[in-house]
C-alpha cells in the first residue's frame, strides 16, 4: 500500500497515517522497523509521521509538572491524620481553570495508585469529572469501577457517578458495576428489601471491597442541585440546617462542622455502603476547591470521610484558618 499511497483518497490516507502512527507511538516500533514492515525507507516513514502530526492525526501533549505547596500539605496531613494531601500552588488560575489543573494533578496521583484488578468506587462532582477526563494511563488495565451509593440524579448527567464510572472504565479498558437504584428510598421496608436483591447486593458486596474511592465534597448550598434532592427539600426545611450546623454532604449524607452525620431522616434513607465501610478503604480521595467549600471540606476531614485531600492553596489556607491551625 505504501507504493499506492499517493493515489488513495483522503479518508484512506488518514487511516493509513493513523496505522503508522499507532506502530510508532503506541507499539513503540522504531522508524526502521516500520520501514522494514512496509517495505519502504526510514526517510519515507519519517515524512509520513510528520504528515500525521501536520494533519492532526497525532496530537502531542506535554504534561508539565504542577507546582505544589509542601508546607500546606504537611500541615494538613499532620493535623487531620491524612494518608496524603496534594495542594496545588494556584496563583493565577480562574476557578474553572483551577478545577481543570487540579484534575490534572489528581489524575497523575490516582493513575499511580491504580493497578491491575483495582476496584474503584466512584461518586460524583464537577471536580471529579476534571480528574477522570485527565487520566492518561500508560497501558490498559483490567480494573472495575463500582457505584458505592445510588444514583444522585444530577441534572447535569456528565457529573453523575454512572457517567463518570463509564468514562473511567473506558479509559483503562476495564468494566463497570452499576448500582441500579436511586440515592434515597423513603420506605424503610422497601429500602432494606431492595438492598437484599441479588443485583444490588452483588454490587454492594463488590463496593465494600474497593481499593480506592474517588469523591467530590458538596456544600449545603449545592445539596439541592438535582431533581432528586428537590424531592427532599421540603422535608429538610422543617429543620434548621444552621441550627444543626450542617456544612456539607458526602456519600449522600449530610454532616456538621465536626464531621458528624446530623440528626435528619434522609441520612438513614441512603442506598449504598455505610460510612464505616468507606473509612476502611485504603485510599479514599476527596478532590474539591474553592474557599466557599472550605467548611464542607473541614467537616469531611474531621469526620474521616476521606483520607487523602486534593485541593488548591487558597482553599487549604481557608480550611486551616477555620480550624484555627497555625501554618
Amino acid at each position: 500500500m505504501i507504493d499506492e499511497f499517493e493515489k488513495i483518497n483522503e479518508t484512506e490516507r488518514l487511516n493509513f497515517l493513523a496505522e503508522i502512527s499507532d506502530m510508532y507511538y503506541e507499539l513503540n516500533m522504531t522508524q526502521s522497523e516500520i520501514a522494514a514492515k512496509l517495505s519502504t525507507t526510514r526517510f519515507k516513514v519519517s515524512k509520513l509521521l510528520q504528515e500525521a502530526r501536520d494533519k492532526h492525526v497525532v496530537e502531542i501533549t506535554i504534561s508539565k509538572p504542577h507546582s505544589r505547596v509542601p508546607k500546606l500539605e504537611n500541615v494538613l496531613k499532620e493535623n487531620f491524620d491524612l494518608k496524603d494531601a496534594l495542594v496545588l500552588d494556584n496563583k493565577v488560575f480562574a476557578y474553572e481553570e483551577t478545577l481543570n489543573t487540579l484534575g490534572k494533578l489528581g489524575a497523575q496521583y490516582v493513575d499511580n495508585l491504580i493497578s491491575e484488578n483495582s476496584i474503584i468506587g466512584v461518586l460524583w462532582g464537577k471536580t471529579l469529572l476534571n480528574l477522570i477526563k485527565n487520566l492518561k494511563p500508560k497501558k490498559k488495565l483490567p480494573i472495575t469501577a463500582v457505584q458505592i451509593v445510588g444514583a444522585a440524579a444530577k441534572d447535569v448527567t456528565i457529573v453523575d457517578s454512572q457517567e463518570l464510572m463509564r468514562n473511567l472504565a473506558n479509559t483503562y479498558g476495564g468494566k463497570c458495576k452499576y448500582l441500579y437504584a436511586p440515592l434515597y428510598i423513603d420506605n424503610d421496608y422497601a429500602r432494606k428489601a431492595l438492598m437484599r436483591e441479588p443485583v444490588l447486593s452483588d454490587t454492594l458486596f463488590l463496593a465494600n471491597k474497593s481499593d480506592i474511592i474517588l469523591t467530590g465534597i458538596g456544600t449545603t448550598d449545592a445539596m439541592f442541585s438535582s431533581s432528586l434532592w428537590a424531592n427532599y427539600l421540603e422535608r429538610v426545611k422543617q429543620y434548621s440546617l444552621d441550627d444543626l450546623k450542617a456544612v456539607g454532604c458526602i456519600y449522600g449524607r449530610v454532616y456538621n462542622e465536626l464531621g458528624e452525620e446530623i440528626d435528619i431522616d434522609i441520612n438513614q434513607k441512603v442506598i449504598g455502603i455505610d460510612t464505616s465501610s468507606i473509612r476502611r478503604v485504603n485510599h479514599v480521595i476527596g478532590i474539591a476547591a474553592g474557599k466557599f467549600k472550605a467548611k464542607a471540606i473541614l467537616g469531611a476531614l474531621r469526620g474521616k470521610y476521606i483520607n487523602t485531600l486534593i485541593t488548591d492553596d487558597a482553599t487549604a489556607s481557608k480550611i486551616l484558618s477555620l480550624a484555627k491551625i497555625q501554618f
